[in-house]
């Protein structure tokens, strides 16, 4: 069982935590216990998410960060240690895909795809990159990545969302394998169609519905279908599991 001394005192920053799926990821750990940081390229909206966790009762500080700009996810850490010292969670969160419109993929404009990668898979890789270390010299963390269920089905419309995504596979199994021995775990989410109520322009009612048809679970997934094993991956009795990557989609792909 998992106990909320597991999570408790440890620094978790979470990408892109200002709405969505990552606001639901920063709450969860506050309640756990944890001082999150809210890192954002929104500052109006991580200043917010922020606020509201301290008014309920929990740690967290805002910082704002543009995941695809190596200076600011510098910055991001220098703000994390000097308030902290330490970085114990890492959730990479962040992505581009509520604002991309679908289309094939021969229509997809090279800078658009060019920009995708830069923020979902180099995004990632950059975050890591800087803190992965600050883990290393602790003697323990957990990285966990968000990729998505679309990858095993190939979702169409969506080439470049997708393929960022399935990158970030190949990279969980990569950097659990270079962190092996070190007390640092990674691991990935692949989530499918989640509701968070966030303006999302290729989640249309037809889209929705389509997703839904397929799935062996009939309906909408919701972010508390993700939270629990969130915390579990985040907690110390997840030490035995590094390089996995855990579906979350109500068996979408598996139809």
């Amino acid at each position: 069982m998992i106990q909320a001394q597991d999570i408790a005192g440890r620094v978790a920053v979470i990408t892109g935590a200002g709405r969505g799926i990552g606001r639901a990821f920063a709450e969860t750990l506050a309640a756990q216990g944890a001082s999150v940081v809210i890192a954002d390229r929104d500052a109006a909206l991580a200043d917010e998410c922020a606020a509201a966790i301290r008014d309920s009762g929990g740690a967290a500080m805002a910082v704002a960060t543009d995941i695809a700009d190596s200076a600011s996810v510098l910055a991001m850490r220098s703000a994390v240690m000097m308030e902290h010292g330490r970085v114990d969670i890492l959730v990479n969160n962040a992505a581009l895909m509520s604002a991309l419109e679908r289309r094939p993929f021969w229509d997809i404009p090279p800078e658009e795809f060019d920009r995708v990668m830069q923020v979902n898979t180099g995004g990632t890789f950059r975050v890591s990159a800087l803190l992965a270390p600050v883990m290393r010299a602790q003697g323990w963390g957990r990285i966990i990545n968000m990729s998505s269920s679309t990858v095993l089905v190939g979702h169409p419309n969506y080439l470049h969302y997708v393929g960022s995504k399935a990158a970030l596979q190949g990279m969980t199994r990569s950097m659990a394998r270079e962190l092996a021995g070190s007390g640092v775990t990674v691991n990935a989410l692949l989530p499918g169609q989640i509701l968070t109520g966030d303006v999302n322009i290729g989640q249309t009612d037809e889209a929705i519905a389509r997703v839904l048809a397929r799935q062996i679970v009939p309906r909408s997934g919701q972010t508390a279908d993700l939270t629990g094993l969130l915390v579990w991956l985040a907690s110390a009795a997840s030490d035995f599991t590094t390089g996995q990557s855990f579906v979350l989609d109500g068996g979408f792909a598996l139809m």
